[in-house]
């Protein structure tokens, strides 16, 4: 059987990455780490704590390569 991790609630992990609520929470959704949800309730693993902590984004989430702006010619070419 195996064993089960522990899980932190919002205000616990908040309190262990040194943050406010409000903070982790926007941390949180900017690194897309996702925890488990039982009802209203969020909790989070050891391993996602530590993800926060040291900034690193879910695997899941990549970034999109930014636009750019591509000149228009105002001419058309002589031949």
């Amino acid at each position: 059987m195996a064993k089960h991790e522990r899980l932190y609630s919002v205000t616990e992990a908040a309190y262990a990455t040194r943050l406010a609520i409000n903070s982790f929470r926007t941390k949180v959704s900017k690194l897309g780490i996702k925890g488990t949800k039982k009802g209203v309730k969020v909790f989070y693993t050891k391993a996602q704590l530590q993800d926060i902590f040291d900034n690193k984004p879910s695997k899941a989430v990549k970034a999109l390569p930014a636009k750019r702006a591509k000149a228009k010619k105002s001419t058309e070419r002589r031949i």
